[in-house]
């Protein structure tokens, strides 16, 4: 049994589907989370109460109280990704050469999405500015506009006598 970091021997006096009542020499405090093994069998669960030497195990699957105790297989394999995770096998562990390229590649997509993001970013500023100055230069330019028109119309106009 593995009982925080610490493994050990445990009996065990019963079983139900979902608990189980054990007794143990390493000491498994209320909310501990223990993790036993018989053979192919893993029991994994929560102690929920103590007392002295014994406790009690919430499991978080249902045990397969035949197969335990006659020490068998159990009779199927959890499919991946089910609930079942007493038996799953582990994905092996990435190699460093794995790791680091997709840490580079990570980085990589990093740098583009926030220079795509700041390219943004500065465009949509340089509009704002360049409609606000428009705004501010157009009175001026109205005002210089409409002098203008006002004399190229009076030197278009014949001089009086």
């Amino acid at each position: 049994m593995r009982c925080g970091a610490d493994w050990g021997d445990v009996l065990i006096h019963n079983m139900s589907s979902r608990g189980l009542l054990a007794t143990a020499d390493m000491p498994c405090p209320r909310g501990t989370v223990i993790e036993i093994r018989r053979i192919h069998h893993v029991i994994v669960g929560r102690v929920v109460w103590q007392s002295g030497a014994y406790f009690g195990v919430r499991t978080q699957d249902r045990i397969d109280i035949d197969g335990i105790v006659a020490a068998k297989p159990p009779l199927h394999k959890p499919v991946r990704g089910s609930d079942d995770r007493r038996v799953s096998e582990r994905e092996p562990s990435p190699s460093p050469a794995a790791i680091a390229d997709r840490e580079e590649r990570s980085r990589q997509f990093a740098r583009v999405f926030q220079f795509a993001v700041m390219i943004a970013v500065v465009g949509t500023v340089a509009l704002l500015l360049a409609s606000e100055i428009g705004g501010v230069l157009s009175r001026p330019f109205a005002t210089i506009g409409a002098h203008l028109d006002g004399s190229a119309a009076r030197a278009a106009e014949p001089p009086a006598h």
